[in-house]
């Protein structure tokens, strides 16, 4: 009798097991026939089930299931927010039980890259029609899918940043830092984004090293971090440091432009006339030597044109013409450096705008009106 008992049990335990199985199966074919909703209902049933709920199979239809809803012109509808994460889980959930050469989890790959591609489409979209906190989720999403992608991470923190969400933006450039393959415009960018945000100097200043290592010849790091140090009292130690750094790199136009920033804020402006000039010498090309070169000409010429609107007229009269032709030859001076660093960059709108004012100080109307249109 016992015996008999222990048979039934068994075949009880056989019967479940196969129903359930069965939904697994039912989930597949209908999914082979295109009928989504059937298929969506049979396997989660089976997934919930204690028989089915470990097997990989199980995992593997549901995310296939459910990323076939997203984005079908008939059974789309059945796809919400969560659906995307759902498939996931169950590609993750596959290879947890088969591992990555299993029968199911080496089909993983090729579906999450499938997946991959649709998220980011969606991101894309959401982004183009600037809804940010949509683009970010989805953005998010593909990490999930993809996790270091390096587009998902540049894009999802340029969303973050029109979302005003800054510190989930740093987050993105964080990540994307780690990867190794951050170009200069992203540490730039975290620098502005932790200037925004109201970061401690030290901060700011840590992410300035953390840029500067990794683009050493960055101009707009490097002034930066200048401008921190002497704000915090510690030119000194910045010029210290640049001098280092140009005995290790002596060929570096970038640094000796640099240098003569600093020397020219320390009131050394004969210092920085080299340097600029030293830089010019090592790169014929070196627009910021040009421009900066061409600023301390024509700062010369606009404290010694004060002198002359200062005066009264009586003074004026005497002296006057003098002290304005003086002023002229340092702004006639300057000009070819603003030509120069033009050339270099044509577009730059700083240097055109100081070119207009030059030649307009010079009376040359003719070649004003060529750098007017210029203009943007």
């Amino acid at each position: 009798m016992k015996k008999v008992l222990l048979t039934a049990l068994a075949a009880a335990t056989i019967s479940v097991a196969s129903a359930q199985n069965s939904a697994v199966n039912s989930a597949i074919l209908n999914q082979k026939n295109g009928t989504l909703d059937k298929a969506q209902t049979e396997i989660d049933k089976a997934i919930s089930h204690e028989k089915t709920k470990d097997k990989a199979k199980t995992w593997f239809t549901r995310g296939t299931i459910y990323q076939d809803i997203i984005g079908h012109p008939i059974y789309g509808k059945l796809a919400t927010e969560k659906t995307p994460t759902i498939v996931i889980e169950s590609y993750n959930k596959t290879i947890e039980l088969d591992g990555k050469d299993g029968q199911y989890g080496k089909q993983v790959p090729a579906r999450m890259e499938q997946l991959y591609g649709v998220v980011l489409n969606q991101a894309v979209e959401n982004h183009n029609n600037q809804v940010w906190d949509k683009a970010i989720e989805n953005y998010e999403l593909a990490l999930k899918v993809k996790p270091g992608d390096t587009t998902a991470l540049k894009y999802g923190a340029y969303a973050a940043i029109n979302a005003k969400d800054y510190k989930k933006a740093l987050g993105f450039f964080d990540t994307l830092i780690k990867t190794g393959q951050a170009g200069e415009d992203v540490y730039k960018t975290k620098v502005q984004l932790l200037q925004e945000s109201e970061a401690s100097d030290e901060q700011v200043m840590a992410a300035l090293a953390e840029g500067l290592k990794a683009h050493p010849n960055s101009v707009y790091m490097m002034q930066e971090e200048l401008r921190y140090y002497l704000k915090n009292n510690r030119a000194d130690e910045a010029l210290s440091k640049l001098e280092k750094a140009i005995e290790k790199d002596p060929k570096n136009a970038s640094l000796y432009a640099v240098l003569g920033n600093l020397q020219e804020k320390k009131g050394n402006l004969d210092g920085a006339y080299k340097s600029y000039q030293k830089a010019i010498e090592v790169d014929p090309k070196n627009f910021d030597a040009y421009y900066n070169l061409a600023v301390l000409e024509f700062n010369k010429g606009v404290n010694v044109a004060k002198k002359a609107e200062k005066m009264d007229y009586a003074t004026y009269q005497k002296k006057g013409k003098a002290v304005e032709a003086e002023a002229n030859k340092y702004f006639q001076a300057s000009v070819p450096y603003f030509e120069k660093a033009i050339e270099i960059q044509p577009e730059d709108q700083a240097a055109l705008k100081n070119l207009l004012s030059v030649y307009t100080r010079l009376g040359r109307k003719a070649d004003a009106d060529r750098i007017s249109k210029r203009l943007k």
